[in-house]
C-alpha cells in the first residue's frame, strides 16, 4: 500500500527537491504539488490525501495556519 502525498511549498526549487525525495521512496506517491494551500484544498475535498510535505513559511498563510484552519 502506498501513501498518498500532497506536497505545498511556495518555493519551486523546494517542491522539486520533496517531489524527487518522494519519487525515491517506493511507498510514496505522489498526488500533487501546490505553490499555496489554496491551490491544495480540492486534493484535501477529495480525502484521498495521506501525507502533507507542507512548508511553514509562506506568503499569504503560513503552513501553522493552514493546519489549525
Amino acid at each position: 500500500m502506498k501513501l498518498n502525498c500532497l506536497i505545498i511549498d511556495d518555493e519551486p526549487v523546494a517542491r522539486k527537491g520533496m517531489e524527487e525525495y518522494v519519487k525515491e521512496v517506493e511507498f510514496l506517491q505522489l498526488i500533487a504539488k501546490c505553490e499555496n494551500p489554496m491551490k491544495a484544498a480540492p486534493y484535501l475535498e477529495q480525502g484521498i490525501v495521506d501525507l502533507i510535505f507542507l512548508d511553514i513559511r509562506m506568503p499569504k498563510i503560513s503552513g501553522i495556519e493552514f493546519l489549525i484552519t
